[in-house]
C-alpha cells in the first residue's frame, strides 16, 4: 500500500460519528433525489413517501443517540459512586 493510500485510509477512518451522519445525510439527498426522478407517483404522494422516509431515518438516529446517552449517564454515575468511595489507604491511616 502506498503512503498516498494509507493517507487516505486514515483520513477516512479517523472520520468519527460526525462522518457517518455527513454520509448518512448525503444518501437521503442522493435517494430523495432519485425517488423524484424515477417514482411514477403523483407529486404528493411522492412528498408523503419522502417524508415518511426521512422520519424514520430521523428516528432511528434519536433513538441511537438516546442509548448512547443513557449509556454515558450510567458510566458517569458509576464513576462517581466509585470516585466516591473511601480508599483502603485512607481506612488504614
Amino acid at each position: 500500500m502506498t503512503d498516498n493510500a494509507r493517507s487516505d485510509e486514515q483520513h477516512w477512518q479517523s472520520g468519527g460519528s460526525g462522518s457517518a451522519i455527513g454520509w448518512l445525510l448525503a444518501g437521503i439527498a442522493v435517494g430523495a433525489a432519485a425517488a423524484l426522478l424515477l417514482a411514477p407517483a403523483t407529486g404528493r404522494e411522492l412528498r408523503h413517501a419522502i417524508a415518511g422516509g426521512f422520519r424514520h431515518t430521523f428516528g432511528i438516529i434519536g433513538s441511537r443517540i438516546s442509548q448512547q446517552a443513557w449509556g454515558l449517564r450510567a458510566r458517569g454515575s458509576n464513576l462517581l459512586s466509585f470516585t466516591r468511595q473511601p480508599t483502603h489507604k485512607s481506612q488504614q491511616s
